[in-house]
């Protein structure tokens, strides 16, 4: 466990965690940044597929408990995106990037992907720029498709559509 993360995982901050029933740990520490990006720690969004910090207790012989902390694997990395025609530098755990592959890329991915695992702010405002992009696509390729329609077989064709 890294040194930055044992300050979080006192006896005292766990009980209040648990108290308020809040989250015990935050992910936001995890994963190593590169120290040119550091500044931009916070505009960075986050996908995590619905991982979080687990705790597990260990019980030895002697009947000592021991309390375990499993991070999930996190990573940095660029993806692109191509409704939005641009590069998205972000926070995702490696389940999250199996999955952008098995749907087809990031575009994909932020459609079909439900809300409770696309849980960061910063997520979910490029969730909402994607989707508005794909429905903008739609309603373009529908009136391209009505054009076509109408050079065709002309506008009485097109009117029952």
């Amino acid at each position: 466990m890294s040194k930055d993360l044992r300050k979080f995982l006192t006896v005292k901050t766990i009980g209040r965690a648990v108290g308020n029933s809040e989250p015990l740990v935050s992910t936001d520490k995890l994963g190593s940044l590169p120290f040119a990006m550091k500044q931009y720690r916070a505009i960075i969004p986050t996908f995590l597929h619905g991982k979080k910090i687990t705790f597990t207790d260990k019980q030895t012989e002697s009947n000592n408990r021991i309390r375990k902390a499993i991070f999930p694997n996190i990573i940095y990395r660029f993806v692109y995106s191509r409704l939005l025609d641009m590069n998205v530098y972000a926070r995702m755990t490696t389940t999250t990037l199996y999955q952008m592959e098995r749907r087809g890329g990031f575009d994909e991915y932020l459609l079909t992907v439900g809300p409770s695992k696309c849980d960061d702010d910063k997520a979910l405002m490029y969730k909402k720029m994607v989707e508005k992009a794909f429905k903008k696509q739609g309603r373009d390729v529908a009136a391209r498709d009505l054009t076509l329609l109408k050079e065709k077989y002309g506008d009485d064709y097109a009117r029952y559509l």
